[in-house]
Formats: structure tokens, C-alpha cells, sequence
């Protein structure tokens, strides 16, 4: 074997100038397809990032008993089975305890003679969950501190509908859960930059929106967990999380889609019953368009291989009848046919596995160069799907490893019917062949 790899390696090094044009054109694919893959996948996590720190976290502990409301009313069991999932191997980045309050009609916001209607009005705990709000891109402000009870954070589209600076006193309005109209006065300790839908969300300390609200001081309405990677390992945390709640908490199981969501709530079971809702699931739609990017990816890429296939197929068989002359004398000399066949498919593995490389290497440096030099201005589709005006790519190993295994696949198989044919050659045929 390790002979046949050598003589491979010869050759493929001693007909470079051959190979040369369908080097540089497979390197160029190589690219694309890396480029291709780490846009999409760079969209999908900067989209789950945003609708993480909207929805509570990647996964979020809900407790329903009939009336529509979810209230975690024994949160201790609730942040042990959190726990639980670090001990049973899911890397966290921190979870959540919040108390949240959804009337688009009824959260108002003044300053200065101007108002604006809010979707959601989220009570947080400042210090638990820095480490996600800190990926805001903030426009001015920031975090405020652990136990500022005065303090919230808007977005930029808030900001210029109001007129509003960080540092302004702003007036907030909501109906109670009593049905009485509540104020509070706040102060601006943050602007984010975010024009989508999830910039009409206001983020206060979870005591201030608790007392607007007319609840308990402690009460917490959804415990997140912000998992580390949440593309691969969102679904079987959820059901492992739920695993851990049954352990010590009646549960009905894990939420998978905005219907089954909706039922739950008002599903009458007989006792506060907790269950876990995933951000794919509450994303639904925007899941669909992220499904549909990557479908077309996906057909570009095959698009692209079957060319691979065609191009390494015709440069093989070029090559294969150029070279017939040095197959006849390795088969006089006592080379088997399947000896010859080998030496060309490993010929055509380090082909791709060249191409591979500085496809890599090529790939990356575009999509760095993309995320350093470009920055997108803010409107509705830039803030939903980029960070910070910028394209984040996402690269992880797998994705690397699929596309070379892809590539040097195809190069295989491109090479394989000339190969067969090298290898089917008579010594005496190839030998007085005339080019």
C-alpha cells in the first residue's frame, strides 16, 4: 500500500502541469462551496443568537397549569435540573430567570412629547445574564449595573422614534395583572443597534417589571439555558432537560412547534406542569426561510460536484490515453490491473486533497475579508440576520469535513471510469500506441 501511495504520489507531482488547469478550477469550487457554507451557517447561528436573548434562552423551562400564563413556581428544582445538564456533558454559556410581560397595546414608552408601543417588556437579572447581553451591539450605553433596579436597555429603533440618549429619563406604562395602568419612571443605560422585530422589546431588572406588574417581587415567568452550541445540541438538550425536570416535577414533555406552544398554555392540567420550548420551535417561520437557504445550498453544491465529476472525468481521460504508452511498460512489467486502476484513484485523491487545502485556505481568507472590510448599513433584514452590521461566518469542523470529503469524493469517482480503462489495457496494445 504504501508503495502504491508513493507511486501515486510521483506521478500525480510528475503531471502537475497537466493537472494545473483543473487544479486552479477545483480550488475555486473548493471556495465557493466553503464560502457558501459558511454564509448560511453564519446567518442561521446569528439569527438563534438574537432569538436566544428575545425568547429567553436556546431552550426555555415553561410552567403552565390552564390559564395561559407560565409562573416557575419552585424555580430551585427548575435551576438543579439546569445544573444537570452540564453533569450529563452540554456546555452552558449561563441561564436565565425572568419574569416577562407580551401586550403590544399596552407597553408604552415617553419622552419628551413622543411615545411608542413595545412588543415585549422582559425582566431580567443583570449580572446572571451578561454574558449574552454583552453580545448586543451596543450603540451607546451598556450592561447596567447587578442591582440597578432603575435602569433599561432599547433599541436604536426605540431611540429615534423617541429622540432618546443614554442617560434620559423615559416614562414606562403598562397594564397591571390587576387591570390597573402602572408607570415607572427609568433611566437609559443602554442602546442597542437592532431594527427587526426584535428591537420592539425593552429589557428592565426583573423586580421593576414584577412590581409594574402587581406580582410577587420573586416571581419568575421562564428559566432559560444559553447553550455554548446550539445548532447541534438544542434538540437533545431539551430533551434531556426535561428528563432531568421529571425527576422531581410533573412535566408535559417538550414543545415542538407555536401550535403545540399555544395549547399547552391553555391545556388544563390539573396542577402547574413544566415542559421546555426550544427557539427553533418559537422561530417556525423564520426557521422555514433559514430551511430553504439551506436547501438551495444544498443544490448549489451539488450543482457544483457533478461538475467536479465531469471535469475530472474528461482531464483523467485525457490523460489516460497521453500516458498510454507508460501504463503498457508498468504492465509488462508486472503491474496488475487492479495495481493500475489503484494508482489513478489515489492519483485523483491527492488531486482533490490539494484542492482541498488551498480551497481552505482561500475560502477562509475571502470570508474574513468579507466580515473585516464590509459593514452592512442597519435596516430590517441586516439586523435580523447579521451582527453588528457584519457577517459572522460560522466554520465548524464537521462542515470542513464534509466539504473535503465531498470534493476528494468527486474527484474519485470522476477519475473512476479512466481509471478502469487504464487498468483494462493490453501491455502490447498500449505499448505500440501511436500518439
Amino acid at each position: 500500500m504504501k508503495g502504491l501511495i508513493f507511486a501515486a504520489w510521483r506521478n500525480f507531482t510528475r503531471n502537475l502541469k497537466r493537472y494545473r488547469v483543473l487544479l486552479i478550477a477545483l480550488v475555486l469550487i473548493t471556495a465557493v462551496l466553503l464560502v457558501l457554507m459558511g454564509v448560511v451557517l453564519g446567518l442561521r447561528d446569528g439569527l438563534y443568537q438574537k432569538a436566544s436573548r428575545y425568547f429567553s434562552g436556546n431552550i426555555v423551562v415553561l410552567g403552565y397549569i390552564g390559564d395561559g400564563d407560565s409562573v416557575i413556581e419552585e424555580p430551585e428544582k427548575v435551576v438543579e435540573a439546569v445544573h444537570a445538564l452540564e453533569e450529563r456533558g452540554f456546555s452552558l454559556k449561563t441561564y436565565s430567570r425572568r419574569s416577562s410581560y407580551y401586550d403590544r397595546k399596552n407597553i408604552e414608552l415617553f419622552f419628551s412629547g413622543y411615545y411608542i408601543n413595545q412588543r415585549r417588556m422582559v425582566g431580567v437579572e443583570w449580572e446572571l445574564e451578561a454574558p449574552v447581553l454583552r453580545g448586543f451591539d451596543f450603540f451607546s450605553g451598556g450592561i447596567p449595573a447587578a442591582e440597578d433596579e432603575s435602569a433599561i436597555l432599547i433599541s436604536t429603533a426605540t431611540a429615534e422614534k423617541l429622540n432618546i440618549d443614554v442617560g434620559d429619563e423615559l416614562l414606562v406604562s403598562i397594564e397591571s395583572d390587576r387591570g390597573r395602568t402602572n408607570t415607572a419612571e427609568l433611566i437609559v443605560s443602554g442602546i442597542f443597534s437592532e431594527s427587526s422585530f426584535f428591537g420592539y422589546q425593552i429589557y428592565v431588572h426583573r423586580k421593576t417589571l414584577n412590581r409594574l406588574r402587581e406580582v410577587p417581587a420573586d416571581e419568575i415567568n421562564e428559566i432559560g439555558v444559553y447553550l455554548e452550541d446550539p445548532l447541534r445540541t438544542e434538540d437533545s438538550a431539551a430533551r434531556t432537560l426535561v428528563g432531568e425536570l421529571e425527576k422531581s416535577l410533573p412535566t408535559f414533555g417538550v414543545i415542538k412547534t407555536r401550535d403545540e406552544y399555544s395549547d399547552q398554555s391553555r391545556k388544563d392540567h390539573g396542577q402547574r406542569s413544566y415542559g421546555v420550548v426550544s427557539v427553533g420551535a418559537q422561530l417556525a417561520e423564520i426557521d422555514d426561510l433559514l430551511n430553504a437557504m439551506t436547501m438551495i445550498a444544498g443544490l448549489v453544491i451539488l450543482m457544483f460536484l457533478c461538475i467536479v465529476v465531469v471535469g475530472v472525468g474528461n482531464t483523467f481521460s485525457m490523460i489516460v490515453w497521453e500516458r498510454t504508452r507508460e501504463i503498457g511498460t508498468l504492465r509488462a512489467l508486472g503491474m496488475q490491473r487492479e495495481r493500475a486502476v489503484l494508482t489513478f484513484l489515489a492519483e485523483a485523491g491527492f488531486l482533490g486533497l490539494g484542492s482541498v487545502l488551498l480551497g481552505l485556505l482561500l475560502g477562509t481568507a475571502v470570508l474574513e475579508l468579507v466580515h473585516q472590510a464590509l459593514r452592512f448599513p442597519a435596516n430590517l433584514v441586516t439586523t435580523l440576520f447579521l451582527t453588528r452590521g457584519r457577517l459572522e461566518w460560522l466554520m465548524p469542523p464537521w462542515a470542513v469535513a464534509s466539504i473535503s470529503l465531498l470534493v476528494i469524493g468527486a474527484c474519485v469517482l470522476g477519475s473512476l471510469r479512466a481509471a478502469l480503462k487504464a487498468g483494462q489495457m493490453s501491455p502490447v496494445e498500449a505499448l505500440s500506441h501511436q500518439k
